[in-house]
């Protein structure tokens, strides 16, 4: 019987396998020095973007009085003349988590008729078409607001807590208040007005630090038992601000 003889396989050398390997370090070398830093650039550039809108938002909201807080009288905490007014009683609310700022987004209901402030209410999630049955809304209120507290559990996304601190400048630059909230020395935004001598140019104005916290659930049941800033951590992001009378 003729015997037919198997050629073994060949496998690769070492020689091949080294060289295999340094072609793979390599194109890993190029994809991490190439890759990973524009991912890092794109994740800043929509952090940045993120801030800037929340920061747009509270200034925004800061700068308009609604049909349901306007008042020709005298301003207390929910109902102002001015929108200085509104702003120095917000940066005052600030001074416990129960009672800050918050600002969320949620899809207001196109079919129901407009909120004494001019939204509307919110809308179930399986009943939502974006831009026929529901429009997307970002706002900011306090954290007690008889309209908007019932809409925090329907957000869209994050919520974000705000802190505001009173800068007032000493030794040359601004430096923050003692306490969170308080604006120091002054009980009503008429007895700011009163007192205060030091108005820089354009009116008197009101400097604070505003401290952005993200909200670990869209529940505002659990800012009610917080009675410090310490039990939120740390803020995600800082920002200087003003309030004045020309807002």
């Amino acid at each position: 019987m003729k015997r037919v003889r198997l050629n073994a396989r060949k496998g690769f050398t070492l020689m091949e396998t080294l060289l295999a390997l340094a072609l793979v370090a390599t194109l890993v070398s190029i994809f991490l020095v190439v890759f990973v830093p524009a991912r890092g650039m794109v994740q800043k550039s929509l952090a940045q973007q993120d801030a800037e809108r929340l920061i747009g938002v509270l200034r925004t909201e800061m700068r308009t009085i609604r049909n349901d807080e306007r008042t020709t009288g005298k301003s207390s905490e929910s109902q102002y003349r001015t929108t200085f007014d509104k702003g120095f009683y917000w940066l005052k609310k600030t001074d416990s988590p129960k009672t800050a700022i918050v600002i969320f987004s949620y899809r207001e209901d196109l079919s129901k008729n407009p909120e004494p402030d001019g939204t509307r209410p919110p809308i179930p999630a399986r009943e939502s078409v974006p831009g026929e049955t529901s429009n997307l809304v970002t706002i900011a209120c306090p954290v007690d607001d008889k309209v908007h507290a019932a809409h925090i559990k329907d957000a869209v996304g994050p919520v974000y807590v705000v802190r505001m601190t009173q800068l007032e400048f000493k030794g040359g630059e601004f430096k923050p208040v003692s306490k969170p909230g308080i604006v120091s020395g002054y009980n009503s935004p008429e007895d700011y007005l009163e007192k205060c001598v030091n108005f820089e140019v354009g009116g008197p104005t009101l400097f604070y630090r505003a401290d952005f916290f993200l909200l670990s659930s869209a529940n505002p049941a659990l800012l009610k038992n917080k009675k410090d800033w310490k039990r939120l951590g740390q803020p995600i992001f800082s920002s200087t601000m003003s309030i004045g009378t020309s807002n």
